[in-house]
């Protein structure tokens, strides 16, 4: 069976190889953009089990890129996974509205990830 493919859209290294690294360890093929362009590119090309998307990102934000994904690309049921420092309920609440299936805050856990991630693509 294939490796169920995780799109890491960060523009910190650090993130993506720390996220990239957990999510490996655990069987999963990690995948990397580092700003919404990249990432719809990406997107395009192939589409990925799940994405975890960082709300701050140069350019086009994280919710711009989920929004895009949703309507422009069409992906409704693509599982995404916000992981942004950006804590505040009314922050939960706009990434939900522009198409996140599941919050989470930095600093996340290796735990948190990893449930987010199989919660998203129906193992957890």
């Amino acid at each position: 069976m294939e490796p169920r493919t995780v799109l890491i859209v960060d523009d910190e290294m650090s993130n993506t190889q720390l996220f990239g690294m957990m999510l490996e360890l655990e069987g999963y093929r990690p995948l990397v953009a580092t700003d919404a362009p990249t990432a719809l590119e990406a997107l395009r090309q192939q589409t990925p089990d799940v994405m975890i998307v960082d709300v701050m990102l140069p350019g086009a934000s994280g919710l711009d890129l989920c929004r895009q994904v949703r309507t422009e690309l069409g992906l409704a049921d693509l599982p995404i996974v916000i992981v942004s420092a950006k804590s505040q309920l009314s922050d939960v609440q706009a990434g939900v509205a522009a198409g996140a299936n599941i919050y989470l805050t930095k600093p996340v856990t290796k735990a948190e990830l990893l449930g987010a991630v199989r919660q998203a693509v129906g193992e957890g």
